[in-house]
């Protein structure tokens, strides 16, 4: 949380889990929160830090302004005093739009279906 003299501090620690997500961010104000996801690659569990900005559309303009310029310094402080290691970013208009189902597409990697060039038919015979 960004309060009136702009100095970064912690709105809150709450243990929740991928369902719970969206419900503990607030969804008045812009909110930078940090997500540990637990997610198997090839049948390995694994940690993955995911940082999470929302800006509700209802905010004010200078609360989307100055979180919008601290999006990047709030990032590097976390990775390099904290020691975060952010495996992916997600930015959101409303916490809502944070489902688990989105979440999961993030770390699925994405299956390409190649298709053949098809070439155009030959105009008809007059």
């Amino acid at each position: 949380r960004i309060d009136q003299s702009e100095n970064i501090a912690l709105a809150g620690v709450e243990d929740t889990d991928i369902q719970g997500l969206s419900t503990a961010i607030s969804s008045t104000e812009p909110r930078y929160s940090f997500f540990r996801y637990t997610h198997d690659i090839g049948g390995q569990s694994t940690n993955s830090i995911i940082f999470i900005y929302t800006c509700p559309s209802g905010s004010k303009v200078k609360e989307r302004m100055i979180y919008a310029s601290f999006k990047k310094v709030v990032m590097d402080t976390a990775s390099q005093e904290a020691g975060f290691e952010i495996a992916k970013k997600i930015e959101a208009s409303s916490p809502s739009e944070i489902t688990p189902e989105m979440i999961g597409e993030e770390f699925q990697p994405r299956q390409e279906v190649k298709q053949g060039f098809a070439r155009p038919k030959r105009p008809g015979k007059r």
